[in-house]
């Protein structure tokens, strides 16, 4: 009875044992009774370009020799490009999931996601987004270790009858994805919708009530030590000048963009340098441990190497309060304050973000916010990239600008033959947050010019008919002749005289849209109508949200299809709606 009693229990923990694979197994999209969808031997048979019905984002996306298994894999480099598998079939319900092993080429680990898009019965999409999965830093030729997994689970929906699944980098390091497969599964649940409400008809517009639209005015305001001393070649258009001459011009152009804003009270925002902060250096004080950065090449874009080879501030001439003005720009501090406007960051050094270290990273952002605490600043929340340098920037900088409270960029890469680091265009006319590090909104811009003048107007009025953001921008250099003054002037009259546009300064845009992109609905109906629930989840209060039903319902007790509402945080309105 004893040696029953032993071999039952051996069975039953051979049979828990057997059922632990199966379910790891499961999960692992990984069971060889999982039926296989899709498989990349096609990445094998190709040298180049990708294999029928395989597409990607943008350039960037490549088959390459590096491999898991001495094939081939898919080599990928850019924030701003995916992925994607052929279009698949697939029945409603469906449980799919996807297996692959990734792993990056580059100083810093990164990150991957998958995309489901889903095309349902009636044409329309859906979208899934799965969750971000860490990829591993190769260690070199010596380095044997596992390539990271990328698996995710998830259930088609209500009338899905083919998808495609993209990979999406939160980075711009280099990623290889090799092994890829597509299995039938037999559990798991729905990846969340990317549009939850994609069936509701209820917009929460992104601006205060009455207003169509929101602009943004700033200012890249350096001094000589900042992008003039250091200018490259490459995207800026007064390199070769005098870089005292153009000092001078920065201090009178910010004169007259003060001017510009006045009558009307608008806010605009100030990216400045360190060097902004000191109004001179007798003491000879060093910052960010007097750095010389490597990077700063012939190779890549300076005009000479000569800041390859010498300290960056080597040039400061450390003279007394007074005496060098335009290398020190610390007396120009109070007008900006005075006149209500915000001070951010455009880096403590002007250096090239995407060239640039973690650490390099780091002491910037402390140098910056130490100067500006000396004159009781507040730290950076903003940062404009110098000559929108954010292309090359790996996952370690993302890490570093968000740790140090950085919530929203602007003049990130825009170079139209590298659109596989572009996070966001005037076009898109939306801050878009930054993929892999979701509290770090990514906001448009656009240069203003006296030649683009008329482009900017037609932007404007663009985006007031869909809610739409931009930031019109240039240096505060760019405002000295009397055709920039006018251009300015009538993009500020402009946005004036339309009456339905938020002018507020580029961080407070930004956190606005993300906290509305936060906002929580649920539409349902029973015996007594139909109804709809907007609920504030996060820790800010919310004052003039525009809210807008489209498709002929209104709203049941004012008969309007528009409402607007203020929440608190954590609180909850439901609205009665109906369709007369």
């Amino acid at each position: 009875m004893q040696r029953s009693h032993i071999y039952l229990g051996l069975l039953f923990a051979g049979l828990a044992f057997v059922c632990f694979i199966a379910v790891h197994r499961e999960r692992a999209c990984d069971a060889p009774w999982q039926t296989t969808v899709l498989n990349d031997t096609a990445l094998d048979t190709v040298k180049t370009g990708l294999p029928a019905g395989w597409s990607a984002g943008a350039p960037g996306v490549r088959v390459g020799t590096f491999s898991v298994d001495g094939g081939t894999s898919v080599h990928m480099m850019g924030i701003g490009t995916w992925l994607a598998t052929p279009l698949l079939l697939t029945g409603a319900g469906t449980h799919v999931c996807v297996n692959a092993r990734a792993l990056a080429d580059s100083s810093s680990a990164t990150q991957l996601r998958t995309r489901w898009m889903w095309k349902l019965h009636s044409g329309e999409t859906v979208t899934q987004i799965g969750p971000w999965h860490p990829v591993r830093a190769w260690a070199g030729a010596a380095d044997t270790a596992p390539w990271s997994a990328i698996v995710d689970t998830t259930v088609a929906p209500v009338d899905a009858e083919t998808f495609t699944v993209r990979f999406e980098p939160s980075s711009d390091d280099r990623l290889y994805i090799d092994q890829i497969t597509l299995r039938r599964s037999y559990i798991g649940t729905a990846l969340p919708l990317a549009d939850p409400d994609i069936a509701s008809p209820l917009r929460i517009r992104p601006w205060p009530g009455g207003y169509n639209a929101a602009v943004s005015f700033s200012y890249d305001f350096e001094s000589a030590m900042g992008g003039l001393i250091h200018s490259r070649s490459v995207d800026d258009p007064n390199a070769s000048l005098d870089p005292l001459l153009r000092a001078q011009r920065m201090r009178e152009g910010l004169w007259n963009s003060l001017k510009l804003f006045s009558p009307y009270h608008f806010a605009a925002t100030y990216y400045v340098n360190g060097y902004n902060f000191l109004t001179g250096n007798p003491t000879q004080r060093r910052f960010m441990g007097d750095p010389i950065f490597a990077w700063a090449t012939k190779a890549n874009g300076w005009q000479s190497d000569i800041w390859a080879n010498q300290p960056w501030f080597s040039r400061d001439p450390y003279a007394a309060e007074g005496h060098a003005p335009d290398w020190y720009f610390g007396d120009l501090l109070a007008p900006l304050r005075d006149g209500g406007h915000a001070i951010q960051s455009h880096t403590f050094s002007h250096f090239y973000g995407g060239y640039a270290s973690s650490a390099e990273w780091q002491a910037d952002l402390n140098a910056w916010n130490e100067l500006a605490a000396d004159h009781r600043i507040p730290a950076a929340t903003s940062l404009a990239f110098p000559w929108s340098s954010s292309a090359g920037m790996t996952n370690a900088n993302w890490d570093t600008l968000e740790q140090a409270g950085i919530a929203s960029l602007t003049r990130t890469a825009w170079n139209p033959r590298l659109p596989q680091y572009h996070i966001v265009e005037a076009k898109d006319a939306r801050c878009l947050a930054l993929p892999g590090h979701e509290r770090i909104m990514v906001c448009p811009d656009y240069y203003l010019t006296v030649a683009r003048t008329p482009a900017a107007l037609a932007l404007l009025d663009s985006i007031r008919t869909h809610d739409g953001m931009i930031d019109f921008w240039s240096h505060t250099e760019e405002v000295t002749s009397a055709e920039q003054i006018a251009a300015w002037q009538s993009v500020v009259d402009a946005t004036a005289s339309a009456g339905d546009v938020w002018v507020a300064p580029l961080a407070e845009i930004a956190a606005r849209q993300q906290h509305i992109n936060a906002l929580q609905q649920q539409l349902w109906s029973d015996q007594q109508g139909t109804h709809v629930r907007v609920t504030n989840p996060s820790t800010t209060a919310l004052s003039r949200i525009a809210l807008r039903l489209t498709d002929g319902w209104i709203f049941t007790q004012t008969k309007s299809s528009d409402a607007v509402l203020d929440l608190a945080v954590g609180q909850t309105v439901t609205f009665d709606i109906s369709q007369p």
